[in-house]
């Protein structure tokens, strides 16, 4: 089963960390569902309100693809 809780890096095409965001749940190699996005400004989402309320979000969106029994991307396709 995917929909792991796993951290995904796209290519760094600069120096300069960014600040942007893109949270997204991994539903098969390449595919990538997004559930949101928030401006980070600390290293834990769980520090500030609203980059946990985005970890909120991805996991119940993530409950939501497992109860509709949704694991991979051809789950999605049906």
């Amino acid at each position: 089963m995917l929909l792991s809780r796993e951290k995904a890096k796209g290519k760094r095409q600069s120096s300069h960390n960014s600040w942007l965001r893109i949270y997204a749940i991994k539903l098969d190699k390449g595919i990538y569902l997004i559930t949101g996005g928030a401006i980070k400004l600390t290293h834990l989402m769980s520090e500030r309100e609203h980059t946990l309320n985005e970890l909120k979000k991805m996991e119940m969106v993530r409950n939501y693809l497992l109860d509709s029994g949704i694991v991979d991307a051809d789950g999605i396709k049906e």
